[in-house]
């Protein structure tokens, strides 16, 4: 079914699908869903704190964020440029991960955290957003090869930069679960922000580590490409391909495709 929102000038679908994977023995990944604001998110909460703190912190990013994408609502509409949206929604994610880490980490013991990678349609554009090792992805039409749009907030990431790891040494690396920017970080956290144009029959992807740990970006495109026009039938199959590869840890999904015919 198409949806349509307002604040962008296209159709779309979208589905996602949250599993546990066939490791972990709990989930803390979530789904963030606002249609009528076109934003979509997905979060995971970090592992190895203590009391669930990375699964009650994805839970309350779940729960906030919702509420302040409604807030900043009325205020891209008075300038509806994907560039103020841009700015309020880095805006509203720093102001989320301050009072996540004023509320449980400010005494200097991290307590709760949670990675972040969301998108808001608005206009002709696509803003992606994230804090953390979460992505963001574009397949363009026509095109054969997804593009990752996020960037990796871990220390795999930098020696990638810097030419002492590949990016498939990185997949494994134990660096690549050290994160240097999350939601719930010491202040002031610098979420990545960029604005993409969208066209119809693109189609964009948000994902936890569990799906593209075990899923290689030719892969993705594949099942992006070939799963038809149901979009739950495309998180299903990327959900399926994880588990198949060994669902080492939570997998989350959101996958929008921009429709063909505008409102």
């Amino acid at each position: 079914m198409k949806m349509h929102t307002p604040l962008f000038q296209y159709s779309f679908q979208v589905a996602s699908l949250v599993d546990m994977g066939l490791k972990r023995s709990s989930n803390q990944d979530e789904v963030i869903a606002c249609p009528e604001q076109g934003f979509f998110a997905v979060s995971d909460g970090m592992g190895g704190l203590p009391n669930d703190g990375g699964g009650v912190t994805s839970g309350i990013i779940r729960q906030i964020l919702p509420m302040m994408m409604n807030n900043i609502t009325a205020e891209y509409q008075s300038e509806p440029t994907p560039e103020n949206a841009a700015r309020l929604l880095c805006g509203q994610v720093q102001l989320l991960s301050d009072n996540i880490y004023d509320t449980g980490n400010k005494e200097g013991f991290t307590r709760f955290g949670a990675t972040l990678s969301g998108v808001w349609l608005a206009d002709y554009h696509a803003v992606f957003i994230s804090l953390g090792d979460s992505r963001g992805y574009i397949l363009p039409r026509g095109k054969k090869q997804v593009r990752q749009i996020t960037i990796d907030h871990n220390i795999a990431a930098l020696l990638v930069e810097k030419g002492e790891l590949t990016k498939m040494e990185a997949r494994n690396h134990p660096s690549s679960s050290q994160l240097f920017q999350f939601a719930g970080m010491q202040s002031p956290a610098q979420p990545f922000v960029s604005i993409v144009k969208v066209k119809p029959g693109d189609r964009i992807l948000l994902c936890s580590d569990g799906l593209y740990g075990m899923v290689d970006e030719n892969n993705l495109s594949r099942l992006m490409s070939t799963s038809g026009r149901n979009p739950e039938k495309v998180c299903r199959n990327l959900v399926d391909e994880a588990n198949a590869n060994g669902g080492r840890d939570n997998i989350s999904v959101v996958y929008i495709k921009i429709s063909t015919n505008k409102k």
